[in-house]
């Protein structure tokens, strides 16, 4: 009941209303008033007996029975008496703005923690501190201190950023773009981003959320609330704080630690919500997808009336790594007949810069019609003979009367002259742009939506046998004697017990085993040192490749042993691993690392000794699922390698490549105690795929070590 008691009031008492046109508490009074909205209003504030003319009640105890919210804009220092005095009235809803929480540092942070404890005694939800108010447009309750009051729509906004939230509000009239919530979240004590998005998201006015984000405190909660949303509707997300001087900035400001980047991406990504780089981008991206309908395919159009800006178009998507859609032989055929000689012939569809109204009606019809087209991308720039106006108005004519119900992005390139059609446009519900790439972009990220949720809804789970049993035999050994690093030979033994195939080999701890327990392994071998004091190998000159017969064995078991100690005279050499050599093929990594607020994920791409330098990868978490795994092999640039095959090398068994992803994922799952596990290389050459070298690492924090479930 809190979040509704919020979000529905039937009443509201405003704690530290004023007069003083110049405070917050006399804005947010003001605003809810001005708004329209119909529940009751109790101001609270010991100074006075009458604002606007309302009764102002001196305190919180003198308030009547059965208030839903309370709006709280008191200095921080007394909320945690305020909220005491809430508790003891029944109130289970408050919005707490007033700022100077953990925001501020140490002190900041022990009053929201004392005002959390409280909250939490008297079972109250609360947004905040720090946070600029919320607006239910359905209910005409402007609950905020901003200048304006948006219009009524289907979009919900939440906003980790008071201005942002004040600055989008101000666009989206101009843009004539609704919203039915706006709620900025301020430093988020009690209520989080995903128990908002799983609560707006199920509202009946709510068709897309939108999201500016710096931070996240608890990825496993967010995970939790949003899977089920995103999947049902579109949640786009621009998050701050990409560099670390980014990530610095939004710590001063929410007070939150910002977490890897990269792992912000590949959550939203695993969730199927949309990201947006840049504010200007979430904008476009909201104003395409509140006016038009979402793409069910990436296979796209190109209508224009001059040449070069429909080259553009083609080089965005490119950039997307997209070829605008092919046009059939009758679709052709169906654009010659409309189209004066000279047009292009081919997708751009260059109509000509003395394209009519009717000729642009006429072409944009065709390609509505055309069964290998997903949506259409505009384009006008005003020329002589362009009519941009009566252009508009054939286009919403035909949009409204049309069957088919694909997206049309309309950039419009100019300034005067195209004012009073894109004013039309917009009224109208077609999203429009000032430049083709702004259109492509927001195309390209409203089918993103539609291609998420698709490997969400149609994924399966990959069945990996339990075999914790098995690798606990393992991990316990060395955690009982207080051991951390996991080497190479007992890490590919894990590999083998997950079924993950690795190359024969066997660890020799003296000279003289080696006759006895390389019996069963084929020349060429490997030798590579085992040793908790070397991290790299062959820095050390811990490693030998291509021996071709015992006697080179001995000789470079003998050299190894020189090589570690000329290297470091004190290292522990726990024996030499002897290994087939495996042949050529591609080098990948496959590996996983932990973090403080996404918990343990995984990491695939290009391997070798080169991964730092190319950092061709990707990154997921665990368990990966069929699709997922296969998205983070498509997600590389080696993936086309993979697929195709380079020089000698054939093409990679793709599935296969899956399944070792999708075993490696349930080592991890399974084994809380691995902390980090990496196999560099995972060498890959048609069918043969085999872990040649691994390593682990292990603690004995294995809490909460996972965000997702299958």
């Amino acid at each position: 009941m809190g979040l509704k008691n919020i979000f529905e009031p039937s009443s509201i008492a405003i704690v530290g209303a004023s007069k003083n046109k110049e405070k917050v508490g006399y804005a947010i009074l003001k605003n809810i008033l001005d708004g329209g909205y119909r529940g009751k209003i109790y101001p609270v504030n010991p100074k006075y007996d009458e604002i606007e003319g309302l009764k102002v009640y001196k305190s919180v105890e003198e308030l009547p029975d059965g208030i839903d919210l309370a709006i709280i804009v008191v200095p921080i220092q007394i909320v945690p008496k305020i909220m005491e005095e809430l508790g003891k009235k029944g109130i289970k809803g408050a919005v707490v703005i007033s700022a100077g929480g953990r925001e501020t540092g140490e002190k900041g942070r022990r009053l929201e923690e004392e005002i959390i404890k409280v909250a939490r005694r008297y079972g109250i939800r609360f947004l905040g501190p720090n946070c600029f108010g919320f607006i239910n447009t359905r209910l005409k309750l402007n609950a905020n201190f901003g200048s304006v009051m948006p219009l009524e729509g289907d979009t919900a906004f939440i906003s980790q950023s008071g201005a942002l939230f004040a600055a989008i509000l101000d666009w989206a009239i101009e843009e004539n773009i609704g919203f039915s919530y706006c709620v900025s979240i301020g430093n988020m004590a009690d209520i989080e981003f995903g128990e908002l998005i799983s609560y707006l998201g199920k509202q009946d006015n709510v068709k897309r959320i939108l999201i500016y984000m710096e931070s996240l405190h608890d990825a496993k909660k967010f995970v939790k609330y949003t899977k089920d949303i995103s999947k049902n509707i579109p949640v786009v997300i621009t998050k701050a704080g990409r560099t670390e001087f980014g990530i610095k900035a939004a710590m001063s400001h929410t007070g939150a630690l910002g977490g890897k980047d990269f792992l912000y991406s590949a959550c939203f990504k695993r969730l199927g919500a949309v990201r947006a780089d840049t504010v200007e981008l979430m904008f476009d991206l909201t104003e395409g997808l509140s006016k038009q309908p979402v793409p069910n395919g990436n296979r796209f159009a190109i209508l224009t009336n001059a040449g070069g800006p429909g080259v553009l178009a083609t080089d965005r998507f490119g950039y997307w790594g997209i070829q605008p859609a092919s046009l059939s032989e009758e679709t052709i055929k169906k654009l010659n007949e409309i189209l004066p000689p000279a047009w292009s012939k081919g997708n751009p569809v260059d109509i000509l810069g003395d394209a009519t109204p009717q000729r642009y009606k006429q072409a944009l019809k065709i390609l509505l019609e055309a069964k290998e087209v997903d949506g259409i991308i505009g384009i006008m720039t005003p020329q002589f003979m362009t009519q941009p106006y009566e252009t508009a108005k054939e286009i919403v004519s035909l949009l409204k009367e049309h069957p088919a119900k694909k997206p049309f992005y309309f950039a419009l390139i100019g300034g005067e002259r195209l004012k009073e059609a894109r004013e039309f446009l917009e009224k109208s519900s077609i999203a429009t742009y000032e430049t083709p790439e702004e259109a492509v972009d927001c195309m390209i990220l409203s089918w993103k939506f539609h291609y998420l949720t698709d490997l969400i809804k149609n994924d399966n789970v990959f069945n990996v046998p339990e075999n914790r049993q098995l690798s606990q035999g393992i991990i316990g050994s060395y955690l009982k004697e207080k051991k951390y690093v996991l080497p190479v030979y007992d890490a590919k033994r894990i590999l083998e017990i997950y079924s993950i195939p690795v190359n024969k080999s066997v660890l020799v701890k003296t000279e003289e085993e080696i006759e006895t327990l390389i019996k069963d392994l084929e020349f060429p071998v490997v030798l590579k040192v085992q040793s908790p004091d070397i991290l790299h190998k062959t820095e050390a000159g811990g490693v030998i490749l291509n021996i071709q017969s015992k006697d080179q064995l001995y000789k470079a078991y003998r050299q190894i042993i020189k090589n570690v100690h000329g290297y470091k005279p004190d290292a522990k050499i726990e024996g030499v691993i002897v290994e087939e050599m495996v042949e050529k093929g591609f080098e990948l990594i496959l590996g996983s690392s932990r973090d403080r607020i996404f918990k343990q994920y995984i990491i695939f791409g290009l391997g070798g000794t080169y991964v730092e330098f190319f950092k061709d990868v990707s990154f997921d978490f665990p368990p990966l699922t069929k699709n997922f795994a296969e998205e983070m092999i498509k997600s590389t640039k080696v993936y086309k390698l993979l697929k195709k095959g380079f020089r000698d090398i054939p093409p990679a068994n793709l599935q296969k490549l899956e399944e070792v992803l999708i075993r490696f994922s349930y080592i991890l799952k399974e084994n809380p105690e691995i902390e980090e596990l990496e196999i560099n290389p995972l060498i890959v050459s048609g069918d043969k795929i085999f872990a040649v070298d691994a390593r682990a690492k292990l603690t004995e924090n294995i809490e909460d070590h996972l965000i997702f479930e299958v």
